[in-house]
């Protein structure tokens, strides 16, 4: 009798490799999303972050309220 294919082992590998190709989607998927999510953020902050900077120097005294309100109107447009 003539036997084909591999036998136990060959399947077995067939289903390593195709657990792999799962598994490296789902991860590359989830890996998008946080990067996505940490961009979203970034990108929103900057503006306010730039505000609170602003306001603790103010509150510090380092510059002056002329000063101060200068760079508050150039930040919110």
């Amino acid at each position: 009798m003539m036997r084909y294919g591999y036998g136990m082992m060959g399947y077995g590998w067939g289903w390593f490799m195709m657990i792999g190709v799962v598994v490296l989607t789902v991860l590359g998927i989830v890996a998008l999303i946080n990067y996505l999510q940490l961009s979203s953020k970034t990108n929103g902050h900057s503006n306010n972050n730039a505000l609170n900077i602003l306001n603790e120097r103010y509150a510090r005294g380092e510059i002056t309220e002329e000063e101060y309100n200068q760079k508050k109107s150039q930040l919110k447009k």
